[in-house]
């Protein structure tokens, strides 16, 4: 029996002006793409663990399960933006560039002796995790794309500190809509894949329950 999560990591970092845009601003923005997507391949760790001593860091199984696949979601979001002074605590932001990397690392767990047929199970939680990846750099550019230009209003205890905030509502509102592309119909299909495998144990081919699981 086995198991699957997955998970979302999101790293950030910004940089700013502290005037209103200017026409020579926009126009180094229009010199090149304003949203600059990397797409890293994905990273596949497979462990063999001793049940009576399993390797840091692994998540708990619930008995009888005998191996795990975890996928975390990675997303490194940059924002060049500039800005405008509301009052000493307020400011707005405007989104002039953003370069966004993704990434994905699959985990992998069986136990010691673990028959072919959990592996196989586990490694089809592998290529679905894989499958929703696939497009990960279209659907960051596409999200990019919509917020360039838009304005995020932001307060703190300083004009350095609204920034920050505004900024933060940018970078959430990236993860947001990132996991909803990508994290969260893996997760759900992954699950789809347990029901229909009864996580490794029913009779059935790994690659027909993956296109069903899929479907």
């Amino acid at each position: 029996m086995s198991n699957r999560r997955t998970f979302l990591m999101i790293a950030a970092g910004f940089a700013g002006t502290s005037l209103l845009r200017t026409g020579r601003a926009l126009a180094q923005t229009r010199a090149r793409s304003p949203v600059r997507v990397t797409r890293e391949e994905p990273i596949v760790t497979r462990i063999e663990f001793d049940p009576r001593s399993p390797p840091p860091g692994m998540p708990a199984l619930t008995p009888p399960e005998a191996g795990v696949c975890t996928a975390t979601y990675e997303l490194n979001a940059g924002v060049n933006y500039s800005a405008a002074r509301l009052s000493r605590t307020t400011a707005r932001i405007y989104v002039d560039e953003l370069d966004i990397v993704t990434g994905l690392r699959l985990d992998i767990y069986t136990q010691v002796g673990a028959p072919p047929k959990l592996r196989a199970h586990e490694e089809g939680h592998r290529q679905i995790g894989e499958h929703f990846y696939r497009d990960a750099a279209t659907i960051a550019q596409g999200i990019g794309m919509r917020l360039i230009g838009t304005e995020h209003d932001g307060e703190g205890a300083d004009q350095e500190a609204a920034q920050q905030d505004a900024f933060n509502k940018v970078v959430a509102q990236i993860e947001q809509a990132y996991m909803a592309r990508v994290r969260l119909p893996s997760a759900a299909a992954n699950e789809r894949f347990d029901e229909i495998t009864r996580h490794g144990l029913a009779p059935i081919e790994e690659a027909e329950a993956i296109a069903r699981a899929l479907a």
